[in-house]
Parts: structure tokens; C-alpha cells; sequence
């Protein structure tokens, strides 16, 4: 004789779910939901983003969420296609979202769609400088003790084929004569014309022994490693001529120290940060015909102890989140995709930055 289910009694489903949730308790996702006040972000997106309604006449997805969306495909490696077949299958990513599971996630083409009008808006670094307060909130930005100013190149899968045939830029200072910067600039125009599956916005630059074509991103962090602001331009833009305005896009307050290596080292960097008010720990750099003096190279020993700790933010957003490679063509969706990995890897050390606080 089959017995007939309570009222009270939990459905498989229920039971299901509830283990799964409890599996899920110590989770990442959850982990960043119960640290992060969102609210900030809402109010930007809310007011930067106008919601409009799809072809078939249905209201738009909530701004926050398909912010988070992107987050969710840039902490787990997802195209637009597969981070659609995660939420539909996962209820943790359900869960991060506040999407009913009886919900289907936004499709492929509203994901690349929305990301693209964050693009078209220029809004990433807001939402950088907006997620930011929360470390200042919980007291885990040391910006004030020191800021360490880096660039790292993001190589194009979509480079012109065959040999090269101009004057490439060196990755620290371009010292190629007009009539060399000028064919560079004709030979871009040949690929536009004749190469359409070539990134035409970026462009090679000679790295060491390496010919390297994409773009740079000049990065600004804390003394733990944490983005606060960079800056995305074609590969060959020299580092030294970047600096002020990384430092004005920052907004450092007098006082604080700026550290960089050798390729920052320049007059007119110099005479900048005194101007600002800000501490010059740019690493100093051997003139032709004069060596350093013992003192000059302690003091590039001390500053690059210090600096050091920038490349392993690099070397962490390569790991983690497969960076270090353009995903999209051209400058502007480079710099999206360049914030939202600066964005994702903050947010991923956020939990263990919040428990060392409390410990100490």
C-alpha cells in the first residue's frame, strides 16, 4: 500500500537542492555575496545604462545581474555560450545572480550584447573606482602606504600573417625617426584595406628578442597587489609617456610613494610627481658613460622589493583567468575585458584579505 506524502514532507527536489546548498556553504560566490555591497554598482549601472525590452516585447534583465554575469565568465574562463549553459545548470551561479531557478538565464547574445553597451559607455573604470570603496571600506586598501605602477602586453590572436617588414618599437621607448613611425602608420592602413580578420587598433612591438603584436595595459596598484586604475593602449606606446595620466586617473593624495621600475624613469616623470606632491620611487636608470653609484643601486634594490609584487598580480590574472590574451578586437573592448579581469582578481582576494584582517 503506497504511502501518501505530507504536507510537511520535503520533495526530492527540496532535499536535493538543500544538500547541494549545504555543500555550497564555504563557496567563493558566497563567500564574495556576503562581503560585497553591491548597492554602489546597481546605482551606476542604473544610471548609466538605460534598459530597453528584447524583440519579442519582454522587460530587460536586471543591469546587476548581467554585471555579475560578466564577473561569473571572467572568474571561470566562459564564453558567452557556455556561461548561459552554467546558469541554467547551476544553482550556485543561480544563487550569486538572485535568479529563480525556475528562470532561464539571459541568452548568449543579450550577454555579448550588454557587454558591449558597458563598452560603448565608457563606464568600466567607474566600475572599478565604485567596487574599489569596498576595500576601503573594510579597511584592506593600503593605497596610502604606496602605489606601484607596472605594464604588461596583451598579445592579439588576430595579427597579420608573414614577415614583418617595418621598424617595430622597442617596449620601453620608441627611438624610431619620423619616417619610421610613418610607415608603421601606412602599413596598418595596407592591413585594414587588404587584412579584414586583422586587429587593426593594436601593433607589434619588440620585447627583448620577441616581435609581439596587441596592446599594453599600464597598470596601478596598492602594496598588496590590488588594481586601482590602468590604463589599455596599443603595444608600442612607451611606459614613460603613460604615467601621468595612470596617476591621474588614480587620484593619489600627496604623499604617497610611487614605485617603478626603470622604464618610468624620465625628467618629466619626475618633475610630475614632485608637482603633484607625490614621493618619486622610480627606479633610476644608468646614463651613457656613467655607471650608477653604490648608493643609486641600493636604492633601486629597495624599490624593487617592493615593485616586485606588481608581477604577481600579473602573473595571477594569466593563471586564474587565462589573461594576458585578447579575447575581442580593438582597443576599447580590449580595456573592457582588461578592467574586468583587474575587477575579478580583486574580488577573488577580497575573502582572504578580509580574514587576515580579522585575525590581526
Amino acid at each position: 500500500m503506497s504511502t501518501k506524502q505530507t504536507e510537511t514532507a520535503p520533495s526530492f527536489l527540496q532535499v536535493y537542492t538543500q544538500v547541494r546548498r549545504d555543500r555550497m556553504k564555504h563557496s567563493f560566490l558566497r563567500q564574495i555575496a556576503a562581503c560585497v555591497d553591491w548597492r554602489g554598482i546597481r546605482t551606476l549601472l542604473n544610471k548609466k545604462y538605460t534598459k530597453t525590452h528584447n524583440a519579442i516585447g519582454n522587460p530587460a534583465y536586471d543591469a546587476l545581474m548581467m554585471f555579475k554575469i560578466l564577473l561569473l565568465q571572467t572568474w571561470y574562463g566562459l564564453s558567452d555560450y557556455e556561461v548561459e549553459e552554467r546558469i541554467n545548470d547551476s544553482i550556485l551561479f543561480s544563487e550569486f545572480l538572485v535568479l529563480d531557478m525556475g528562470l532561464p538565464s539571459p541568452d548568449h547574445s543579450t550577454i555579448s550584447r550588454f557587454r558591449t553597451e558597458l563598452t560603448r559607455l565608457g563606464i568600466m573604470d567607474k566600475l572599478l573606482r565604485e567596487l574599489n570603496k569596498q576595500f576601503k571600506k573594510h579597511g584592506i586598501s593600503r593605497i596610502d602606504q604606496g602605489a606601484i605602477v607596472d605594464a604588461s602586453i596583451v598579445d592579439s590572436p588576430y595579427a597579420p600573417d608573414g614577415s614583418i617588414l617595418i621598424e617595430v618599437a622597442d617596449d620601453r621607448e620608441d627611438l624610431r625617426s619620423e619616417d619610421e613611425q610613418t610607415q608603421e602608420e601606412n602599413y596598418q592602413y595596407e592591413l585594414k584595406s587588404h587584412k579584414p580578420g586583422v586587429d587593426t587598433e593594436a601593433r607589434w612591438v619588440r620585447k627583448g628578442r620577441q616581435y609581439r603584436y596587441g596592446y599594453k595595459k599600464h597598470v596601478l596598484t596598492d602594496e598588496r597587489g590590488l588594481v586601482k586604475a590602468l590604463i589599455t593602449t596599443p603595444a608600442n606606446c612607451a611606459d614613460t609617456v603613460v604615467l601621468p595620466d595612470l596617476l591621474e586617473k588614480s587620484e593619489l593624495t600627496q604623499g604617497v610613494s610611487v614605485l617603478a621600475d626603470k622604464g618610468y624613469c624620465s625628467k618629466k616623470n619626475s618633475a610630475y610627481l614632485l608637482e603633484r606632491g607625490l614621493i618619486d620611487g622610480i627606479m633610476l636608470k644608468a646614463q651613457k658613460g656613467m655607471k650608477l653609484s653604490e648608493r643609486q643601486r641600493e636604492f633601486n634594490k629597495l624599490i624593487s622589493k617592493t615593485r616586485c609584487l606588481i608581477e604577481r598580480t600579473f602573473g595571477s590574472i594569466r593563471r586564474w583567468f587565462m589573461g594576458g590574451r585578447c579575447r575581442y578586437r580593438g582597443l576599447e573592448r580590449t580595456h573592457t575585458q582588461n578592467v574586468l579581469e583587474a575587477m575579478a582578481y580583486n574580488l577573488k582576494r577580497m575573502p582572504r584579505l578580509l580574514m587576515l584582517q580579522g585575525i590581526k
